[in-house]
């Protein structure tokens, strides 16, 4: 059974997207946004999580067509194609193909190398573009210190409570993948994260967290609430495995102003038992909601 999605996830966006509303426009069209993930041996598969248009919508890759496999690898696979690497929303060194995937799991993948000054640990991710748009000066991506891990976690464990988890299980509440990073460029870090309860054998809570610094703690820009039971899955032995990997549970992989208005879109990844779930989140109305899904389909299980 494969029920880790990769050690370390790498977003590559290949854009050639729309230029920030709060600069001058630029004349640019569809981008591509690639998911990587660390393989055996240390190197990095990609794979496509999304297309989106001059107008910012997002269009899902399709078995046919011009986002089919054999037009990835034509159009964006060429061996020692370059690009841009980011990290935090900056530019941080590049990516190179190195050659398209042949096997027939994951059909739409590819693989790469990756040279960067960014500290890319076994579990880290990163952004990668060909584009000519102007990307953030510096990186606002860091682990976060003891005390903001603290405040978040309190206020993870307040809405886990409100969704009636017992205070015996809340005891045992784990974070998955923390991170500090400024998505609205406000200068103050979010943190975004997973966090996962063991309710009991056979169940499991989790939650999803964007925490918003608001005086000395932090309030929910955006959270998502789950329980999963073992007689619901696939496979009921695996529940132990669910969070290892990203399996079963949503997680951040990274950000990227992909409309240029100011505030970074975020994507996410939640691996399951036969491929991977990709959502990209933007900020409408003050409000952080999910824009894009894309369920990338690998291999039977």
């Amino acid at each position: 059974m494969r029920t880790r999605i990769g050690g370390a996830l790498v977003v590559f966006t290949l854009l050639l997207g729309p230029a920030p509303a709060l600069r001058a426009r630029q004349a640019q069209g569809t981008f591509a946004v690639f998911v990587a993930s660390r393989v055996e041996g240390g190197e990095y598969q990609v794979e496509p999580v999304a297309f989106i248009d001059g107008r910012g919508a997002f269009v899902e890759p399709g078995a046919d067509g011009e986002f089919s496999a054999t037009s990835l690898s034509e159009r964006y696979y060429k061996p020692g194609a370059k690009y841009r690497l980011l990290y935090g929303g900056a530019e941080a060194g590049s990516v190179t193909i190195r050659e398209a995937s042949k096997g027939e799991c994951a059909p739409s993948a590819a693989r790469v190398a990756v040279s960067t000054s960014a500290r890319l640990g076994r579990d880290s991710t990163a952004l990668a573009t060909d584009a000519t748009l102007k990307l953030r000066a510096r990186g606002s991506r860091r682990a976060p210190t003891a005390a903001e891990r603290a405040g978040a976690l309190r206020l993870a464990k307040s809405i886990l409570k409100q969704n009636r988890v017992s205070a015996a299980a809340l005891v045992r509440t784990a974070a998955l993948d923390l991170v500090a990073t400024d998505l609205d460029g406000d200068g103050r870090e979010e943190l975004v994260g997973t966090y996962l309860v063991k309710s009991g054998p056979k169940v499991r809570d989790e939650l999803f967290l964007v925490a918003a610094p608001k005086g000395n703690g932090y309030d929910a820009a955006f959270q998502k609430y789950d329980r999963i039971n073992a007689r619901e899955m696939m496979d009921a032995s695996a529940i132990g495995e669910v969070g290892k990997g990203g399996f079963l549970a949503e997680t951040f992989i990274d950000q990227l102003d992909a409309d240029g208005d100011g505030v970074a879109e975020f994507f996410t990844a939640a691996g399951s038992f036969e491929g991977t779930t990709y959502k990209a989140y933007r900020r409408e109305g003050g409000k952080w909601r999910a824009v894009y899904e894309h369920y990338s389909y690998r291999c039977a299980y």
